[in-house]
């Protein structure tokens, strides 16, 4: 069985059944981030964590560092880095990585696999928020206003890396002020 072949559990009901999460979107970003560097850049936005498989998030983190300091990546750059972090056999071999480059539909919409990968992790944090929240309400311990504040909080929280692009302007605009003082003092104009 391949890695698009993997049932996808999160839609069954039960309570054994596995948090939200698509493996087969994640192999997709991860064989599209193998074959085009242009791949590598669209799905920049994910984090290692919003990967479910733990050889997934490797892979991930791998390729990225390759890529941050300019090195090809490939199948066999992955590979050769991995055998030198002592995890090519963690993560299921240079064979698996080989069929994440196979297994990949089309590398042109790795950010549309990204997405879905966001989407679940997104939702695993929510799952993971609920259960806190349903402590929180169990446990009854402190002022009822108290635990509301803080189930809003982690509620809040779950969607916090969407703002993290994003800063305040009292931070930013001292900075551009800066540059355009200095833009407007230079003879260029």
């Amino acid at each position: 069985m391949s890695v698009h072949e993997l049932p996808n559990y999160s839609d069954q009901a039960g309570p054994d059944r596995l948090p939200p999460q698509d493996i087969a979107a994640e192999a997709s970003v991860l064989g599209s981030m193998l074959l085009s560097k242009d791949a590598i850049n669209e799905v920049a936005f994910l984090k290692p964590e919003d990967f479910y498989r733990p050889n997934h998030q490797t892979i991930y983190s791998v390729i990225q560092t390759l890529s941050l300091s300019d090195n090809p990546v490939d199948a066999v750059t992955v590979a050769s880095e991995l055998t030198k972090r002592g995890e090519l056999t963690k993560v299921g071999g240079a064979a698996y990585l080989h069929t994440l480059v196979s297994g990949v539909p089309t590398a042109a919409n790795a950010d549309y696999y990204a997405q879905i990968v966001r989407d679940r992790a997104i939702l695993r944090r929510l799952v993971e928020v609920g259960t806190r929240i349903t402590q929180m309400g169990y446990s009854g311990t402190g002022e009822v206003d108290d635990i509301v504040d803080r189930a809003q909080s982690e509620v809040f929280g779950v969607n916090e890396s969407r703002s993290e692009d994003f800063k305040p302007l009292s931070e930013v605009m001292p900075v551009i002020y800066d540059e355009l003082e200095a833009m407007g003092q230079r003879k260029e104009g």
